[in-house]
């Protein structure tokens, strides 16, 4: 029965750590597609800056051009602002299902040791019987009167 019961535990508790992998995956995931997002920002962002130095150098810029650039480049680094902070609150959520995973997996290890304890000792236990019923059919045996064993004990 207990044994029935710690099987039940560990299949809850397996269950409970693949959910937690499978969220952990997820998040990490998500993760890399803001880290993505972020480097495609960047990358752009310097772009559109050397496309306007470029432009400023080359032929100068009407007042309203470089309004608008100026304008999508303010608008490109509120993104990378909003992208970093995204990346902060994913790592941080990482961090968590990374923790929970790890807590499920020592759960499940542990009560794995625990039957693998449980059964190391029951195996013990039953050599034991069986080495005490072996010894004692021997002893039986010994007791016989004309028994064998009473040749082999005279010859020795």
């Amino acid at each position: 029965m207990a044994n029935q019961s710690l099987d039940l535990l560990i299949e809850l508790t397996g269950k409970a750590r693949d959910v937690a992998a499978r969220a952990l995956a997820q998040s990490r995931r998500a993760e890399q597609q803001v880290v993505n997002q972020l480097s495609t920002l960047d990358q752009y962002q310097q772009e559109y800056r050397q496309n306007l130095q470029q432009e400023l150098l080359k032929d100068g810029m009407s007042p309203s051009a470089l309004t608008n650039y100026r304008g999508f480049l303010q608008s490109l680094e509120e993104a990378v602002d909003r992208a970093q902070k995204s990346l902060e609150r994913h790592r941080k959520q990482v961090a968590l299902h990374q923790q929970t995973w790890l807590e499920q997996w020592r759960k499940v290890n542990a009560i794995e040791a625990l039957l693998s304890r449980r059964a190391q000792q029951e195996r013990l236990q039953a050599g034991r019987v069986e080495q005490r019923q072996t010894d004692e059919m021997a002893s039986q045996l010994r007791r016989r009167p004309g028994h064998f064993s009473s040749s082999i004990d005279s010859s020795h």
